[in-house]
């Protein structure tokens, strides 16, 4: 690399270094219950089309396999029905879900449901909020 080039790509570090972060902090949730607990991760947790990332553990933090599992989301205050969709199991371990509309701000309900076996499934919920964009 050139003298003037290898100045221009440190210049040009040095901004981008200098610069805030573009990248918004995902919304995290955990759930926890006797029998289970979820991480969920909602990006960018704000209006708009968000991507939940579910993580499923047992009580003792031990990664809890499904068969499948499935998101619904609902604001039953505002008289927003249930947002249902189904999960799909990444590369990673994790259970995604992605383009999922929010379209107002406020307080919602969630609702995981795991099937763990034929015969079981697990369910954990909690509320969260949403912010505007």
């Amino acid at each position: 690399m050139s003298k003037a080039g290898l100045s221009g790509f440190l210049i040009g570090f040095a901004m981008l270094a200098a610069s805030p972060a573009t990248a918004e902090t995902p919304l995290a949730i955990h759930i926890h219950t006797e029998t289970a607990m979820f991480q969920v991760l909602i990006s960018p947790g704000k209006v708009g089309t968000d991507s939940f990332v579910l993580q499923l553990m047992h009580d003792d933090g031990s990664p809890l396999s499904a068969k499948e599992a499935a998101l619904s989301l609902s604001m039953p205050d505002r008289g927003i029905e249930a947002i249902e969709r189904p999960a799909a199991l990444g590369p990673d371990g994790f259970w995604h879900v992605r383009d999922v509309p929010l379209p107002v701000a406020g307080r919602w309900h969630m609702r995981i449901d795991a099937l763990v076996t034929d015969f079981e499934k697990v369910t954990l919920e909690d509320d969260f909020d949403v912010s505007a964009p």
